[in-house]
């Protein structure tokens, strides 16, 4: 690629580089040359489907040697993938750099100043002010500037999340069994209705009351305020992976189940160790997560004799889990069997049973299977599962919305940006709240910049979705 190539001074190509999204910056540069997975793979010794895997994620794209096939069979500098400081004009700061730039900005001699006192404790006090000036320097740089201490400023939904899983819980008002149970059926159903923002602000004080309620609970009622606080965690993990929150999602999954587990409750087990699953995968632990899950199914004992739809859903939902884990880490046999006995599972329900971030149905096996077959670089057979799914029976606006989000990853690696945009119109129709998600501003982004036409109202999504144009 020739350094004057307009893709190097893209605002996209320069957040890919700077944020270490090595796979779209691979995808980018890919689409920029007029080439195709195959023709990419041919030329550095990879399958088609391995460069899929890489563009999206489901394969790590960290091996220097593999970087730097790629990166001559493209023609490309090898510091577009991180293992140089990157030419011009991509700049790349060091994370030195900026925290240089923070401790400039803050005014260093201003924070961290040693008032005159005596002599004799003169460290302490050196220390004391140092230890105040970077807090104040680090708290800045890594959480961003502070909120004006006005009743109605906005508090960020990371903010929020740290609220529940660090926040004083102290002085938390008590709930009933009963209690907790409405307010945890009303907070999921704001989960279900794609309303994040409005969830954030109602999680920290159901993660309080259910908190406060265990630890003041009797003998007798203990193990349901488990479930309650499990239950709780769960949802934050969800809330947490919407928001593209990895760390926290991990945190408040590990809380789930230790909760769950203490409860004793089937069900509440296996809803947190999908949870604990998913956090498992986000951070690239593949076969831990499907190892932890296929265990967790199997314990349920819902694969034999007549279980009820409760255990069904539990199992079929783990197993959907499982198989996404094992196509994103290039399990193609094993992901196909595992999403085929989670079809099996549904087909043995009488009615939908909710777990975890909604009911399990056939239906919802069905929105696996497109995300699957595109982790897998299998587009045109996502499609085909896609066009079998009853939307009627999808329970929810957020099933309804990753439903049209899947489907649009398919039509984008089919090459057909159009259709793309158009099952991201649907999903903005049923959830707006859907297309701010970093995932999905980062597909919103990959599209603006992919060879042809730009579909009319993409660049207005963008600015809508946040995502960078």
């Amino acid at each position: 690629m020739d350094g004057g190539h307009p893709l190097l001074r893209s605002p996209q190509l320069r957040d890919a580089v700077q944020t270490r999204r090595y796979g779209l910056v691979l995808r980018l540069v890919r689409r920029s040359l007029g080439l195709t997975q195959a023709e990419v793979g041919q030329r550095c010794g990879y399958s088609a489907a391995t460069i899929s895997r890489f563009e999206t994620g489901a394969r790590p794209f960290t091996d220097p040697e593999v970087i730097r096939a790629v990166a001559r069979a493209l023609q490309i500098p090898e510091s577009l993938f991180g293992l140089a400081p990157p030419p011009s004009p991509v700049t790349v700061r060091s994370p030195v750099a900026d925290a240089l730039a923070v401790l400039r900005a803050a005014s260093v001699n201003k924070v961290v100043a040693v008032p005159p006192g005596p002599a004799e404790d003169g460290d302490d006090v050196r220390r004391r002010n140092l230890l105040a000036g970077l807090t104040g320097v680090t708290g800045a740089a890594v959480l961003g500037p502070q909120l004006p201490a006005a009743a109605n400023a906005p508090v960020s939904l990371k903010t929020r999340l740290e609220q529940v899983l660090y926040g004083d819980h102290t002085g938390a008002r008590l709930l009933s069994v009963a209690e907790l149970g409405t307010a945890r059926a009303k907070a999921w159903s704001l989960f279900e209705a794609c309303r994040y923002d409005e969830l954030a602000e109602r999680l920290p004080a159901l993660a309080a009351a259910a908190q406060a309620g265990r630890a003041a609970a009797s003998s007798r009622t203990r193990d349901r305020l488990a479930v309650a606080m499990a239950d709780t965690y769960v949802l934050t993990c969800e809330l947490a992976v919407k928001a593209g929150d990895d760390g926290m999602a991990w945190a408040a999954a590990d809380r789930a189940l230790a909760a769950a587990r203490d409860s004793g409750d089937p069900a509440a087990t296996a809803a947190a160790s999908r949870a604990v699953a998913m956090a498992m995968r986000r951070h690239g632990h593949f076969d831990g997560a499907t190892n932890l899950l296929t265990t967790s199914a199997l314990s349920l004992g819902a694969d034999r004799g007549e279980p009820g739809d409760g255990l069904l859903a539990a199992y079929g939902a783990m197993l959907c889990t499982a198989a996404y884990s094992s196509a994103q880490h290039g399990q193609r046999a094993q992901a196909l069997d595992l999403i085929e006995e989670a079809g099996k599972a549904a087909d043995r329900m009488t009615t939908p049973r909710r777990t975890g971030s909604g009911p399990f149905s056939a239906a919802n096996v069905g929105v696996y299977r497109i995300g699957i077959h595109t982790v897998l670089g299998e587009p045109g057979v996502a499609l085909e599962h896609a066009r079998r799914v009853d939307i009627a029976e999808l329970p929810s606006p957020e099933r309804h919305a990753r439903y049209c989000i899947d489907t649009a990853r398919a039509w984008e690696q089919f090459g057909r940006t159009d259709r793309a945009f158009e099952a991201l119109r649907a999903a903005e129709r049923h959830a707006p709240e859907e297309i701010r998600r970093p995932s999905v501003r980062t597909l919103i982004s990959t599209m603006l910049y992919a060879p042809g036409a730009t579909p009319e109202g993409l660049r207005a999504m963008a600015a809508r979705a946040g995502a960078p144009v």
